[in-house]
């Protein structure tokens, strides 16, 4: 753990996991009272990222204090990228951006000086301390329409030293304040009779209903279930996200429970006669629904998948929530569910020197063939 003092504050550069584990009780505190507060920074979904990860992953989080406490965090990991074959770099990446499903990256400051906070975040990465530590970095999916978005590309536009590409990345939330009885005359005509019909099947078939998960002594089973019901769905087009990423489903098996126990956990179930059809995961916090993972039968009824949907938007009215997040992209299936496009923001940056010359002369993304990671 490097320290260096600067007029009355103190940076950490924190490079263990065992030191990430002292910042637990400061972290929480911290995201509350930021701009950015959300699911996938909290303290519980960060570690159980770096968990499932294992040990390969080198942190490098910087942190600003002073006798009151911490007031700043930039969560950065290292890792190793090879241009063409050629160039090896080291790039920041921003914890829990792979293996998780995690989105809205951000700073977390104490929000009534959010602006100056972040800019000594971004400026402190090229002191002697941390520069030699990093060539270029790798910051996604950044909810640049909201307040926190906002301060965070402000702060990053003040910084000179650091060079920026910029990509735009759509993201879908559907706002739920506007609905204040049923929802369903304001979807297509086509998207209700789809509903309609396919809930009249599911009657003629006789007994069905829609459960939720709310005993810990059951989620293991659930889960599978949702990671056999999604892989069978995508079978047609090929794997599934958890028979590819069987990262992502121990990422699962982990935060679930704990979801769970913190009141965040909404997995939802069809049954019919008793048999699993469909189910969608997803969470709720600071009041709105984050939607994540879903799967249903394709042999079953077709439209199963319509029917759970609307019932998922049917609870979250019951809870008085104010917003249903589809995420990341916007597609027309989630633009028929009445989602807004919100434009996000990919950030590529890099620091000035004569390795990076090929960033400066052509816009090179470390999602291509060019630049990849080891």
């Amino acid at each position: 753990m490097l320290v260096s003092n600067i007029e009355s504050f103190v940076f950490r550069v924190i490079k263990d996991w065992n030191d990430f584990a002292t910042l637990k009780e400061d972290w929480q505190k911290l995201l509350v009272q930021s701009d950015a507060d959300n699911l996938f920074l909290t303290w519980e979904w960060i570690n159980c990222w770096r968990i499932t990860q294992g040990k390969l992953i080198k942190p490098l989080i910087i942190v600003i204090q002073d006798s009151q406490g911490i007031f700043a965090i930039a969560p950065f990991y290292i890792q190793e990228y090879r241009l063409a074959n050629l160039l090896t770099y080291q790039a920041l990446r921003f914890v829990g951006d792979k293996g998780s499903g995690s989105e809205y990256s951000n700073f977390i400051v104490k929000k009534e000086n959010s602006i100056a906070l972040k800019s000594r975040l971004w400026e402190y990465l090229l002191s002697p301390e941390v520069k030699p530590c990093w060539d270029f970095i790798w910051f996604t999916n950044v909810k640049a329409w909201a307040e926190g978005g906002q301060t965070l590309l402000q702060s990053l536009a003040s910084v000179k030293g650091l060079n920026c590409n910029h990509r735009n990345v759509e993201f879908a939330p559907t706002p739920l304040n506007d609905f204040s009885t049923d929802f369903l005359p304001k979807l297509s005509k086509s998207l209700r009779t789809n509903i309609r019909q396919t809930t009249r099947r599911l009657d003629k078939l006789g007994s069905w209903e829609m459960l939720t998960c709310k005993d810990d002594d059951e989620i293991s089973e659930l889960l599978e279930q949702l990671f056999s019901l999604h892989n069978k769905h995508w079978l047609h087009s090929g794997l599934g996200t958890f028979e590819r990423r069987p990262e992502l489903a121990d990422f699962y098996r982990l935060f679930v429970p704990l979801a769970l126990k913190k009141g965040w956990l909404r997995l939802l179930r069809l049954e019919s006669h008793g048999e699993i059809q469909a189910m969608q995961l997803g969470y709720v916090y600071n009041n709105e629904f984050l939607a994540i993972q879903e799967g249903f039968n394709p042999e079953f009824i077709p439209g199963i998948g319509q029917v759970l949907r609307y019932y998922s938007f049917t609870h979250c009215q019951k809870e008085g929530l104010s917003c249903y997040d589809f995420l990341g992209v916007y597609t027309d299936h989630k633009r028929r569910w009445l989602a807004e496009k919100k434009i996000g923001a990919n950030l590529f940056i890099w620091q000035t020197k004569i390795k990076n010359i090929p960033f400066t002369v052509k816009k090179i993304w470390p999602t291509g063939r060019y630049l990849t990671a080891l």
